[in-house]
């Protein structure tokens, strides 16, 4: 969308911390969408249409606010470099997505009890999520982290720090899913999705493309397809310990090698 390096002004930063703001609640809240659309198809939950739609209304409205309000804002959203950035973290992508899958199916043995209609398991099972991780590397990755990253600029550890925030408020804005859930669950789950965020944040910054993490993002929602299959979609408790002490390990040593290492040689 914008070439690299240009400096942006304060005033951009405060248009992209607005939009940031706004994405994020109206994607939490559903807003506007939630008001007016009720769509019943099949056995579809028809609060997906209204997310979805939701999602890509604010999608639009995001990407033209960025390039009108914030043009030197880099969010690198062209295709370039994606290959190379699937190249280099192609085997911790897969880790990501074969521990994923493997969770969320082991911890729904003997409770599978119901059989989805084929628009269920496309639209709730992977439409819905393409939206999903479009608008929350949108907002996350994009915005806060880009905004925390131009905040401390004058830090050697910008970056760093920038990818560590941004990913923990990401892990604690899904605590508002979380409530009614056992303190083991939401403690599992809050460290997998900062984990998560981490991930994301350093396959982004180190292959300059946001699409990279959308495509992961959205890989690893997918996995979370056999949901589909029970009529009573709760994650169980060894699928969030194995999600949660699994994504943390990779989000570590992705940071470690890619920015405590270096900033430890720097130091001898």
């Amino acid at each position: 969308m914008n070439t690299e390096n240009k400096t942006v002004s304060i005033k951009e930063l405060i248009f992209a911390s607005i939009i940031c703001i706004v994405l994020a609640a109206c994607d939490t809240l559903c807003f506007p969408a939630s008001l007016f659309i009720n769509i019943l198809l099949s056995d579809i939950t028809p609060i997906y249409f209204a997310l979805m739609i939701n999602q890509w209304f604010w999608i639009i409205v995001g990407i033209i606010a960025i390039r009108f309000l914030c043009p030197n804002l880099t969010i690198y959203l062209k295709l370039k470099y994606f290959k190379n950035g699937w190249k280099n973290f192609w085997l911790s992508i897969i880790i990501m997505i074969c521990v994923s899958a493997l969770a969320f199916s082991l911890g729904l043995i003997g409770k599978y009890n119901y059989t989805p209609s084929v628009e269920k398991v496309v639209i709730e099972g992977f439409i819905y999520y393409i939206s999903v991780a479009i608008i929350e590397e949108l907002y996350i990755r994009a915005l806060l982290l880009n905004i925390i990253e131009r905040i401390a600029c004058k830090s050697k550890h910008a970056t760093l720090i920038a990818i560590i925030v941004s990913s923990a408020l990401f892990g604690l804005g899904h605590i508002i899913g979380m409530i009614g859930q056992d303190v083991l669950t939401i403690i599992c789950r809050v460290i997998w999705t900062i984990s998560l965020g981490i991930y994301l944040g350093v396959i982004y910054k180190k292959s300059n493309n946001l699409w990279l993490p959308i495509v992961v993002h959205a890989l690893v929602d997918f996995c979370s397809v056999c949901y589909c299959f029970v009529t009573t979609p709760i994650f169980s408790t060894a699928t969030v310990i194995i999600i949660a002490v699994s994504y943390f390990a990779v989000a570590m040593l992705l940071l470690y090698i890619h920015y405590i290492k270096p900033s430890l040689k720097g130091k001898i």
